[in-house]
């Protein structure tokens, strides 16, 4: 950047009648002494981790956007209580993304076995209808019930998001129910079917096609132990899947996020800090700026993690 500012300082703009050296020194422009040169690197880092430390401090002050910010002259007596301790989330997504894929392996294999009686592809089909009922359980119950619903719930103050929250909740549930009956109903028809045959009795038609109308007729009204075994995996999977999803980020939406990004802007800021010191030029209260707003940054965060243990 300071070559482009030299360069374009000194260029000559020659007007008729000025002599060349005087047009110059129109147009130069100073580098000025070493004390008076700034690390713009430097400046820019303490700019980011100031802009994400504010942000941060108003997502606390608000409790996650709930309402306004408070004003400075605001009496502390009436003023919404804000967020105090620091946000709790995994250092790593890797792991609860590999639980869900293990999950939804798992389920399937297992219930491969329960599906293959009936299907005309023997196991491998079993196993295809198998894996498609685990993708959907292990994965609605991830996000409807535990990323978007049991979190949202967490911030009662947020009403626009509380509410729906609230009332998803419930229907979420009863879907991932409804969704395992169905399946464990589906599995009794194909037993049902394949004893039948073996009997030499006729197909029954259609009933096989629609576990549905078998299952609201009596939801609980299962016959054979592998459709209960069903039923209880299924629902098993669902809720450690609901937990993965709570536990995913911070239980308040968004407060994950923004303590994320001021500690990436506070560790960007001490490699920039740690460059500067190394031989780069900065002001002395450019450093003493940098050094002021880590130290801050990390009382508040340590103080806040003190907190919520």
């Amino acid at each position: 950047m300071a070559a482009n500012i030299e360069d374009f300082g000194s260029r000559q703009y020659l007007r008729e009648g000025e002599p060349q050296q005087e047009n110059r020194s129109r147009f130069s422009v100073s580098r000025g002494t070493k004390g008076q040169q700034r690390d713009y690197d430097l400046q820019f880092a303490i700019a980011r981790a100031n802009r994400a430390f504010a942000n941060l401090k108003l997502f606390r002050a608000t409790h996650g956007w709930a309402f306004d910010a408070p004003a400075a002259n605001a009496d502390p007596a009436k003023t919404p209580k804000g967020i105090e301790r620091a946000a709790i989330y995994p250092e790593s997504h890797v792991l609860h993304f590999s639980i869900l894929a293990g999950l939804v392996l798992f389920e399937g294999l297992a219930n491969a076995y329960f599906f293959s009686t009936g299907s005309d592809l023997g196991l491998l089909g079993g196993w295809l209808q198998a894996i498609t009922v685990s993708f959907t359980n292990v994965i609605a119950s991830f996000f409807l019930i535990g990323f978007l619903c049991l979190r949202h719930l967490m911030n009662p103050k947020k009403l626009w998001f509380f509410v729906p929250a609230a009332i998803g909740l419930p229907i979420a549930i009863a879907f991932i129910v409804v969704l395992n009956l169905a399946a464990a109903h589906y599995r009794d028809l194909l037993e049902l079917n394949a004893a039948t045959l073996a009997l030499g009795g006729a197909d029954i038609t259609g009933a096989i096609l629609a576990p549905l109308p078998h299952m609201f007729e009596n939801p609980f009204g299962l016959q054979t132990l592998e459709a209960y075994l069903l039923l209880t995996l299924g629902l098993t999977f669902a809720a450690i899947a609901a937990f993965k999803g709570r536990t995913f980020d911070d239980a308040l939406p968004g407060y994950g996020v923004v303590q994320r990004n001021a500690e990436k802007s506070a560790r960007e800021l001490n490699r920039t800090l740690k460059k500067a010191a190394s031989g780069r030029l900065a002001t002395p209260e450019q450093v003493a700026e940098a050094e002021d707003l880590l130290m801050e940054m990390a009382n508040d965060l340590s103080e806040r993690e003190r907190i919520g243990r």
